[in-house]
């Protein structure tokens, strides 16, 4: 029999389509197992429908009662055995979210990186290298605007096409056991960075127009960094202001997640005499 199926897609659009089965509870498993799909209705094409009802004539009742009971169960174990098969052959492949690998220096634990919004890394910026982290170009592009008012260096070579930026998307940043913690906090980022890419491209936008939003924010950051450090410097005449401002300056960017302005070596002897003073 050939059934007619309506389902809805992650961007909200209704799709229809048409399958063979023996039946409609038949149908709606084999387009969840088949298409990866949950169909919002299925319905038999033609006259197939009055020819399925015809087969109800002549039953009492009760039988039909009991028939649509059992039909009703079967289809739940059925979706049930179905989903779980769809689910493990959408996973089949793939790693599961940790694993351990035996190395000569020792195992290495992998677990999937839980996201943490863009913010300032702390430790030695030194031991991050954007290049070696990441095998993907674009986690290496998306890692360029990982620490707001503060870029790492740009990846070389040509920006990576939109099919590099779908599969890239698809999959998990991982951390290992061996990460340094600035390594971690830098995956944790780019993993958020990644999620919030995900629900731009889900409402409609564009990849060329999240990575432009992207470059518009950090410099923005940038700037209002730069703003703060050239107003210190036209403060310094005055050690008690400029000292007063530095404070309120590195509290306001340390609050947005920008790294602080360092103390210029004019406020350290004001700083000294503060401190004995006390």
């Amino acid at each position: 029999m050939k059934f007619t199926y309506t389902y809805r897609s992650s961007d909200g659009q209704r799709h229809t389509g048409e399958i063979e089965a023996e039946s409609r509870d038949a149908a709606f498993v084999a387009i969840r197992r088949e298409m990866g799909v949950k169909p919002i209705k299925v319905t038999a094409a033609g006259g197939e429908t009055a020819s399925v009802q015809q087969q109800e004539v002549g039953r009492s009742p009760r039988d039909r009662r009991l028939i649509g009971t059992a039909a009703i169960l079967a289809a739940i174990v059925l979706a049930a055995l179905a989903g779980g098969a769809w689910w493990l052959a959408t996973r089949s492949g793939q790693p599961p979210d940790q694993f351990t690998v035996n190395t000569p220096q020792g195992p290495i634990t992998y677990k999937v990186a839980q996201s943490m919004s863009r913010q300032m890394i702390p430790g030695d910026r030194s031991r991050i290298d954007p290049v070696s982290v990441f095998q993907s170009p674009v986690e290496r592009l998306l890692a360029r605007f990982a620490e707001p008012g503060r870029a790492f260096d740009a990846p070389s070579g040509e920006k990576p096409a939109e099919a590099d930026f779908a599969a890239c998307l698809r999959e998990p940043i991982r951390i290992a056991s061996t990460d340094f913690t600035e390594v971690v906090d830098l995956k944790r980022i780019v993993a958020g960075i990644k999620r919030e890419m995900r629900a731009y491209l889900a409402g409609g936008g564009t990849v060329d127009g999240y990575i432009a939003e992207l470059e518009k924010r950090q410099r923005l950051e940038i700037s209002y960094r730069e703003n703060a450090q050239r107003r210190l410097r036209e403060m310094l005449s005055d050690p008690k202001e400029a000292y007063g401002y530095w404070l309120k300056a590195n509290a306001q960017l340390q609050a947005i997640g920008i790294y602080p302005l360092a103390m210029p070596e004019a406020l350290r002897s004001y700083q000294t005499s503060l401190d004995i003073d006390d």
